[in-house]
This record gives structure tokens, C-alpha cells and sequence, in this order.
């Protein structure tokens, strides 16, 4: 499959359906913007695309990805659902919307049946597709790691699969080594995003060429440098 990110495709290839993807990003709010070219990608090519959200609010990531230029609202409800464990703090909730919602995020039961019935929802449409999440990070702040490694283990399964190819990002500096490192195990590959002295990096386990490959953001979203 490919990222969407234009020109990434030359050093990183593509990534391998039915997987789960270990992405580690910076904690920077641009990291919505990687995955909202992940998500695009698919959705244009009938791909159908699950994005399950903790730490900023559905309409907010469409309203992101649309300042530079992707359009996922037309999507929404079609073949791209958003799983919403983030509008629970809220004191009021975004009533208009018709997202799945969690009731936060130590409730796992509810949040994995709420993954359960989007991704039902997205099998209906094509046998395979993507699902972004966004992020673990946030269930390591109400959960204990252990109960948050058996989530990941029996969700990663589940999508497998169901056909899906997962981003699960967490943000880079928030975990111990030992808690990255049983999270990488689980996982099928790992995407990397660096902030270094102002310049954007990728690298990958999947990736063709060696070191890694420089980024930059424009008005139209990311792009690899050649």
C-alpha cells in the first residue's frame, strides 16, 4: 500500500496490506498531517479507511487535512469512519456528527467493539483497507502497559484480519525503552518520522535505500525531497 506522500514511494516502497505499522512521530501537531495523506491515499482509490482518534477531535483532523488540500469530510460516513474516543472530555459533544464514540480510553471493551463495527462497516466496501491510530500514546496515560499491550495484541489480530493495513502511532520521548520496544515486537514493520534542526526525516524498516529520506512541508502537504 502505498503512504500518499508524493515521491516517498522511490525510497520507502509500499507497505504490506494486512499489517500492522508501528509509526513513531514526534510530538508535534504536523504528525496528523502524515496520516491524513495515509488516509487520503486510500479513500481516493475506493480504498475504504477507518480513523480512530484519542488526542484531537474528528472535525478537527478533516479541517487540518483540508488547509492542504485533502478533502476527507466528502468521505466521511462513505467509505472513511472515525472511531472518536476524544469528544468524551468534552462538555459538550459534537451532537451534529455520526462517528462511533468511545466512552474513553480506559474503556477498552467499548473502544475495541467500536473498532469491531467500523471495520465491519469498511469490509462491506472492499476486502482490504486502512485503519489509522491515532495514537497509543494516550491509552499508556489511563491504563496500565500491560493491559494496553494485551489491547494492541488482540485489536493488531483482529485487523489483520479483517484485511486492514494499521498506522500505530505513538509520539516519540513519552515511553520508556522497554514499552517501545514490546510495542515494536508486536508489529509487522515501523515507520519513522524525525524533527531535526527544523528539517523533517523518514526512514522505515521497509525502506529500499539507505539512512534516511528527507521531508518538507508545503501548502499542499508533505513531500519526500528527491
Amino acid at each position: 500500500m502505498r503512504f500518499g506522500i508524493p515521491n516517498l514511494i522511490d525510497a520507502v516502497g509500499e507497505l504490506p496490506d494486512r499489517s500492522n505499522i508501528l509509526f513513531i512521530t514526534p510530538p508535534r501537531p504536523e504528525k496528523s498531517i502524515f496520516v491524513a495523506h495515509y488516509v487520503n491515499e486510500g479513500v481516493k482509490s475506493k480504498q475504504p479507511a477507518v480513523y480512530v482518534t484519542t488526542d484531537i477531535a474528528p472535525a478537527e483532523i478533516e479541517a487540518k487535512a483540508a488547509s492542504f488540500g485533502m478533502n476527507l469530510a466528502k468521505y466521511t460516513n462513505k467509505n472513511l469512519w472515525f472511531v472518536d474516543c476524544y469528544s468524551w472530555a468534552l462538555e459538550k459533544k459534537p451532537a451534529e456528527r455520526k462517528d462511533a464514540r468511545v466512552s474513553g480510553p480506559s474503556s477498552l471493551d467499548d473502544f475495541s467493539l467500536s473498532i469491531n463495527q467500523t471495520v465491519y462497516a469498511a469490509n462491506k466496501i472492499a476486502p482490504l483497507g486502512r485503519v489509522v491510530f491515532q495514537s497509543l500514546s494516550t491509552l499508556f496515560i489511563y491504563n496500565t502497559p500491560n493491559i494496553v499491550y494485551k489491547f494492541c495484541q488482540v485489536v493488531g489480530a483482529r485487523l489483520k484480519s479483517c484485511g486492514m493495513t494499521t498506522l500505530f502511532m505513538v509520539e516519540d520521548g513519552m515511553h520508556q525503552p522497554d514499552v517501545l520496544a514490546t510495542i515494536e515486537h508486536m508489529m509487522d514493520g515501523i515507520v519513522e518520522v524525525k524533527f531535526e534542526d527544523g528539517r523533517w526525516f523518514i526512514s522505515s524498516s521497509q525502506i529500499k535505500s539507505s539512512g534516511k529520506v528527507e521531508l518538507k512541508i508545503t501548502d499542499k502537504g508533505i513531500e519526500a525531497i528527491r
